[in-house]
């Protein structure tokens, strides 16, 4: 699996398939943490590929790919958040999306739908990013605009509020 040169390359063979493959998933459930509805995180997640298509020329090698995505990801869910600040979601919103689509199987999913509510919104996506989209701490920084060491304790916080809540 090389994104890189599959992003660099977006026009030849089936790299667009295999890219969005790859991303799919992990990127839906990023903008899932943030949007909080499946239907519009669906939606948002195609409208990341119709971007990527769109400026896949923009990327430069140097770049990490991964980290070139998510951004527009980002970007594109605080975007419709701010369109849409007449509706608000909840955490339970996101539990329930979650459980309903069978997005997470087996004793991960018991673990989610039960305690992603203790998280907050950073440290949820965070998590998310990390567990999911398997980000290193570095690249999560990045793209959330903190410090490598900011990251890395919010991670070790939610961790430990995740462990307390488990362990009660």
């Amino acid at each position: 699996m090389n994104l890189r040169i599959w992003l660099m390359h977006l026009e030849q063979d089936d790299n667009f398939e295999k890219l969005y493959g790859i991303l799919k998933k992990p990127l839906f459930l990023f903008i899932l943490s943030i949007v909080k509805n499946y239907d519009n995180a669906e939606d948002l997640t195609e409208d990341v590929f119709v971007r990527i298509l769109k400026y896949y020329r923009t990327y430069h090698p140097w770049m990490n790919p991964k980290t070139w995505i998510y951004t527009i990801g980002k970007n594109v869910a605080y975007t419709f958040l701010e369109k849409n600040k007449e509706y608000v979601y909840d955490d339970c919103d996101l539990e329930k999306e979650l459980h309903k689509h069978n997005l997470v199987q087996g004793e991960d999913a018991l673990v989610i739908e039960e305690y992603l509510s203790y998280l907050s919104d950073l440290e949820r996506q965070i998590v998310v990013l990390h567990l999911f989209g398997g980000f290193p701490h570095f690249e999560i920084a990045k793209l959330c605009s903190m410090t490598h060491s900011q990251v890395r304790s919010k991670y070790s916080y939610a961790l430990k509020k995740l462990r307390n809540k488990v362990g009660k």
